[in-house]
């Protein structure tokens, strides 16, 4: 439970971060986080993950705490790589916002250090999904 929680901190922490920068014109550097520009995806993240938390604290839901897991990883992941992919391509609604906000022509987008905390937090969640799999099998195992 405790390889599964901080991972939901690391998440947490990574989506309000800057997760692409970008600079404008002088000196001046922008960043958007995946919980400014995605929130509706942002929040089906969020609920992915309270359910598998709560699939581990209520015994009624414990035989989908696998299922609820590996849902709350991919939901994690997501809105990520599909907010990067939109800040790159030229005919989203991220990207015209990054030209206004930068008031240039053209931006380089760059991703930022958001990706990190993000990516340990779904290895986070991985490990303990895994280690609940190897108790499980240990229990019927020796059952």
């Amino acid at each position: 439970m405790g390889l599964l929680l901080g991972g939901i901190a690391a998440v947490v922490v990574a989506y309000f971060l800057p997760a692409v920068t970008f600079s404008g014109q002088g000196s001046a550097s922008f960043g958007l986080s995946i919980f400014s520009k995605l929130p509706i995806m942002t929040a089906i993240a969020f609920a992915a993950m309270a359910t598998a938390v709560a699939t581990r604290l209520m015994p009624k839901f414990e035989r989908y705490a696998e299922q609820a897991a590996v849902i709350a990883i991919l939901a994690v992941l997501a809105p990520a790589l599909l907010g990067f992919m939109m800040a790159l391509d030229p005919w989203t609604g991220i990207r015209q916002t990054m030209l206004k906000m930068a008031n240039v022509r053209s931006v380089k987008v760059n991703p930022s250090l958001a990706y990190i905390p993000l990516f340990a937090g779904a290895i986070m969640m991985g490990f303990s999904l895994r280690r609940r799999l190897q108790r499980g099998g240990a229990a019927t195992a020796a059952a």
